[in-house]
């Protein structure tokens, strides 16, 4: 699973996790420990650039159009991967 996080603002994590309807992009707020979904009113909050057309949830069979999602919003954003433990 991939995760970024924008080197100028490393107090977030976002990354893609399993919901009960299938998959959603999820925040890690890393000081306090807390996860939470990323929603258009998060994304302003933490300023980020929704790209157009974004989508924050999928069904279980569009898991890979959600991860080119992410990868979008990391690039449109400026964030970077971080290495897996």
């Amino acid at each position: 699973m991939k995760k970024y996080i924008d080197p100028d603002n490393q107090r977030y994590v976002y990354y893609i996790r399993e919901t009960l309807n299938g998959y959603g992009i999820q925040v890690l707020n890393v000081d306090r420990d807390e996860r939470y979904p990323l929603t258009p009113a998060i994304a302003y909050k933490n300023g980020l650039t929704l790209p157009e057309d974004f989508r924050c949830n999928c069904s279980a069979g569009e898991k890979a159009e959600l991860e080119a999602q992410l990868e979008n919003l990391a690039t449109t954003n400026g964030m970077i991967e971080i290495e897996q433990d």
